[in-house]
C-alpha cells in the first residue's frame, strides 16, 4: 500500500493514470457499437470417451493437434476457479478488463524505475491474447491486448469470461484448458479435481513451458511455484502426475463412432464395460493367431447386453494400426453380405404370419422360381426337414420358399421397417434377400438378434450410460420370437474351441452362422441369457478365401467369448414362454397335429388362431388287396386288409433316394378307380412347380423357344401328362415346351385323373 501510495503522488503518474482512465473509457463507449466477437471456437474441440466405470479410454486431438476439451462452468470445481482466480486476477470482478493500478505498477518497475519487469495483465487481458494468438512483448502487442480485454469485457458477462480463460489457458505443449488439463495430467474429469489438483493446475498457466509437469525439471519447477503461493502446505507431495505418452488409446473404433453419433458431445460417458472389450479384444487375438496360417488376418466383435441393448464390447478389426490389413476400418459398421444370418427372421415372419409351426414340413427338395432355380450351400439337398431342422441347418431351398409366400409385410418391407438401410427395390434383390443379397452391418444385425432376445420388440442401440432407451417397436408377436429363440437354441454347440478346449455342457444359446457368396464374409451371432455376440471375420478389400465359413471358422469364436463374459457378468437363466403359446400333440414326419392314423406322436407349441393346425395327412389308412398287394378302390367293398401308409411327394421321394433312405410308395390301386377318396382328391392333386403363375415368359422370334414344365406327384404317383390348350404334349415330371406366343391354359394330370392347372403368359421379343 505503501508502494501505490507513492506512485499516486508523483505528477506523472498520476497524469499517466487519468490519460489510461480516459483512454479506456473511449474505448469503452467505442465498443459498445462493434459486433460481438465470437468467444470461444468450441467446433474445433477435442471430445473424450471414457467407460461404463469412468475409466479414460480415449481424449482426441483436434484439427490443429492441441488437446482442448470444453468444459462448461459448472463443471468446474470451486477450488479451481477461486485458485485460478486468486493467483492470475484478484481483482478480476472488479475491473473493467484492465487494471489501472496493476498497470501503473508495471508500469512504473518495468520502465520508469526498471527495478524489475513485471506484469499488469488481467485475466481478460490473458484470455484476449489466448484467444487472438497476439504478440504481447512489444509495446503495440500490448495496447492490442488491452483493446481486445475491453472489447470483451464490453459485451460479456464475468462468468462467461471466466469460463472461457479456463477453456483457453495454456497447461503446457498442446494442452490448452483445465477440461483437457485434468484428463491428461490425473486421468479423471476435472469436475472430479481435489483442492490439490486444482490448485496445482491454477499455477500452470502462468509459465506453462517451464511449469507444465510433463519431466521432473517442470515438476520441481511447478513446486517452486507452489511454495510461493501456498507456502509449505504438504498437498503437493500428494500430487501424481501423468502424462501424454501415457493417455490410453482404448476401444479406437468404439470412441470413433460415439463421436460419430454425438459429434456435439465434448465428454461422452459410454456403456463399454472394460472387462469385456479386453477379453473381446484378447480373444480374438489368439484366434487370429491360431488361423493365421489359412490367411484368416482380419475380424470383428460386438457385445452387448439385450435388456438395454447396451454396447459393452466393440472391436472394429484386428489392429487399428495395421494399414496391411486397413485395420482403421470399422467392421462392426461397413455394409457386408450376411450369407444366412437373416434367415431366422424369415422363419419368425413365417410363423407370425400362420405359415408355418417350428414342427412344420418343409421342402429342401428341388425348385425352380421362374428364370431363379436357387441351390443350397452344399450343392445337395436333404428332402423333407422340420422347419427348425431348416433353420438350424441353413438350407437355402426351404428359406427361399418362405420368403416368396410372406406378405403384409414381406421380407424387404420388414427389413425396412427394422431401419436396416437397404437402398434398393425389392425387385432388384427378389428372394436372395434370404441369402445375403442385401449387405448390412454388424450393428443392424445386433438389433435384429435383440428383437428375438426381446420379445419381438426393436430396440436401438444403447452407447451412452445415462442415455435414455427409447420405446421399442414391435416387429414380431412375443410369441414367434420365443419360437425361433428355441429353434436356433437346438442348434448343437461346436465340439470344441479353437484352443482345443471342450465346451461341456453350458447353458443354451440361441445362435446362427453365416457365409457370404463367395466366400468372403463369415459370422456367427449368438445369445445367451442377457447376453448377445456377434463375430465376423474376412477381408476389407473383399478378397475370398476358402476358410471363410461361419460355422466352422467362427463358432468356436462366438462360443468361447459368449462364456469367457457369462464369467465376468452372469445373467438371468430363466426364460418363460409367452402366454399365447399352446402345447399340442403333432407327428414327428409331417410337423401336423396328431390324426388316429400317425404311429408316433410328440409334443409341439402352436399359437392358437394363427398356426395351422391342419390334421396330418401323411399318415393314411389303405386297404389292401391280400391277394396281389394292390390298392382296392373306395367303391370296392370286398374283404380286404387294412394298412397305414406314408404318403410322401414324388420330390421327398427322390431326395430319399439319393440319400440312401428308403421310403415305399403306397401301393398302386388295381384299376382305375371310379372314384377316390375325398382326402387324396384334396391333398394328392399334381403341383405344378414350373411355369409360375403371373410370371411372363418372353417367346423371340425366328429362334428356338422352349418352356419348362415341372410338376410334382403327390402320394407316390408318377405318371403325368401335360395338356396346353387341351393338346397332349408330354409325359413325365418334367417337359420341354416349345413355345409360341400368346396366353395358353396348362393343365398337368396323374395316372388317377387328379389334375392342376395354370394360365401362362408367352410374349413376343423382337
Amino acid at each position: 500500500m505503501k508502494f501505490t501510495a507513492k506512485v499516486l503522488k508523483s505528477s506523472p503518474a498520476k497524469r499517466l493514470l487519468l490519460a489510461t482512465a480516459l483512454l479506456t473509457l473511449l474505448i469503452w463507449l467505442a465498443q459498445g457499437f462493434s459486433p460481438q466477437p465470437l468467444l470461444v471456437n468450441r467446433a474445433n474441440g477435442s471430445y473424450v470417451v471414457t467407460d461404463n466405470d469412468g475409466r479414460l479410454l480415449r481424449l482426441s486431438l483436434t484439427s490443429d493437434e492441441k488437446y482442448r476439451l470444453w468444459t462448461p462452468l459448472a463443471e468446474l470445481p470451486q477450488s479451481l476457479q477461486d485458485a485460478t482466480l486468486h493467483y492470475e486476477d484478484r481483482w478480476f470482478y472488479q475491473h473493467p478488463g484492465i487494471n489501472p493500478v496493476s498497470l501503473l505498477r508495471a508500469v512504473w518497475s518495468s520502465l520508469i524505475t526498471q527495478d524489475r519487469r513485471m506484469g499488469a495483465s488481467t485475466l481478460s487481458m490473458q484470455l484476449a491474447r489466448q484467444r487472438w494468438r497476439l504478440k504481447t512483448d512489444t509495446v503495440d502487442g500490448k495496447l492490442k491486448q488491452m483493446a481486445y480485454a475491453l472489447w470483451l469485457e464490453r459485451h460479456f458477462t464475468k462468468t462467461a469470461l471466466l469460463e472461457a480463460y479456463l477453456n483457453l489457458a495454456p497447461y503446457g505443449a498442446n494442452i490448452e484448458g483445465a477440461g483437457a488439463a485434468a484428463w491428461v495430467y490425473f486421468h479423471k474429469p476435472v469436475s472430479a479435481l481435489n483442492q490439490d489438483e486444482a490448485r496445482a493446475l491454477a499455477l500452470i498457466p502462468q509459465n506453462p513451458h517451464a511449469r507444465a509437469p510433463m519431466n521432473p525439471a517442470a515438476r520441481q519447477r511447478l513446486h517452486l511455484a507452489w511454495q510461493a503461493a501456498y507456502g509449505n502446505d504438504p498437498g503437493f507431495d500428494r500430487l501424481w502426475f501423468r502424462s501424454r505418452k501415457e493417455l490410453p488409446f482404448g476401444a479406437p473404433h468404439f470412441a470413433e463412432r460415439l463421436h460419430s453419433l454425438h459429434p456435439e458431445s465434448a465428454t461422452l460417458s459410454s456403456t463399454l464395460d472394460g472387462t469385456v472389450q479386453a477379453l473381446s479384444e484378447e480373444l480374438l487375438g489368439g484366434f487370429l493367431r491360431q488361423h493365421r496360417l489359412q490367411g484368416v488376418a482380419n475380424a470383428s466383435v460386438m457385445v452387448v447386453h439385450v435388456p438395454s441393448m447396451a454396447v459393452l464390447g466393440y472391436v472394429g478389426s484386428a489392429d487399428y494400426f495395421n494399414a496391411d490389413i486397413h485395420g482403421y476400418v470399422n467392421g462392426l459398421k461397413s455394409p457386408r453380405s450376411p450369407g444366412s444370418t437373416l434367415k431366422p427372421f424369415i422363419y419368425a415372419q413365417a410363423i407370425t404370419q400362420g405359415l408355418i409351426t417350428p414342427d412344420t414340413r418343409l421342402k429342401d427338395t428341388p425348385l425352380r422360381l421362374g428364370d431363379y432355380q436357387p441351390e443350397n450351400f452344399e450343392r445337395n439337398f436333404y428332402g423333407p426337414l422340420s422347419a427348425t431342422e431348416a433353420l438350424v441347418r441353413s438350407r437355402n431351398i426351404p428359406a427361399i420358399s418362405l420368403l416368396a409366400q410372406l406378405q403384409k409385410p414381406t421380407f424387404h418391407q420388414f427389413l425396412l421397417q427394422a431401419g436396416i438401410n437397404i437402398p434398393k427395390q425389392a425387385a432388384n434383390y427378389g428372394l436372395s434377400l434370404a441369402i445375403g443379397g442385401a449387405e448390412i452391418s454388424m450393428e443392424d444385425l445386433m438389433k435384429l438378434y435383440g428383437m428375438l432376445a426381446n420379445a419381438g420388440e426393436l430396440r436401438e442401440l444403447r452407447w451412452l450410460n445415462q442415455e435414455d432407451q427409447p420405446a421399442g417397436k414391435p416387429l414380431l408377436t412375443p410369441e414367434s420370437a420365443f419360437l425361433v429363440g428355441e429353434m436356433l437354441e437346438s442348434n448343437p454347440r461346436p465340439q470344441r474351441s479353437f484352443g482345443g478346449r471342450s465346451f461341456g455342457r453350458q447353458r443354451a444359446v440361441a445362435w446362427k452362422t453365416g457365409t457370404s457368396s463367395g466366400l468372403k464374409d463369415a459370422w456367427a451371432i449368438g445369445v445367451m441369457g442377457d447376453l448377445l455376440v456377434g463375430v465376423w471375420a474376412g477381408n476389407f478389400d473383399g478378397s475370398p478365401n476358402r476358410h471363410l465359413v461361419g460355422r466352422e471358422l467362427l463358432g468356436p469364436l462366438l462360443f468361447d467369448i459368449l462364456d469367457a463374459v457369462a464369467m465376468e457378468r452372469p445373467s438371468p437363466v430363466d426364460k418363460i414362454p409367452p402366454p399365447g403359446l399352446k402345447r399340442i400333440e403333432i407327428c414327428p414326419l409331417s410337423g401336423q397335429p396328431v390324426s388316429d392314423w400317425c404311429p408316433h406322436r410328440k409334443e409341439g407349441w402352436i399359437i392358437p388362431g394363427v398356426s395351422p393346425i391342419k390334421t396330418c395327412t401323411l399318415h393314411r389308412s389303405i386297404r389292401i388287396n391280400p391277394a396281389n398287394g394292390l390298392r382296392k378302390c373306395p367303391e370296392d367293398d370286398t374283404p380286404g386288409e387294412t394298412r397305414v401308409a406314408e404318403f410322401w411327394d414324388s420330390d421327398e421321394l427322390e431326395a430319399f433316394r439319393q440319400a440312401g433312405i428308403r421310403h415305399d410308395n403306397p401301393p398302386p390301386f388295381e384299376r382305375l378307380c371310379e372314384q377316390s377318396p375325398s382326402v387324396d382328391v384334396v391333398i394328392d392333386s399334381p403341383k405344378i412347380v414350373s411355369p409360375q403363375p403371373g410370371v411372363s415368359y418372353p417367346v423371340r422370334g425366328g429362334q428356338q423357344n422352349g418352356i419348362e414344365f415341372s410338376a410334382i406327384a403327390a402320394g407316390g404317383q408318377h405318371r403325368l401328362f401335360w395338356f396346353v390348350d387341351d393338346s397332349f404334349v408330354g409325359e413325365g415330371a418334367t417337359v420341354l415346351w416349345p413355345a409360341k406366343p400368346g396366353r395358353v391354359e396348362i393343365v398337368v394330370v396323374d395316372d388317377q385323373g387328379r389334375s392342376s392347372s395354370l394360365v401362362v403368359d408367352a410374349t413376343r421379343v423382337e
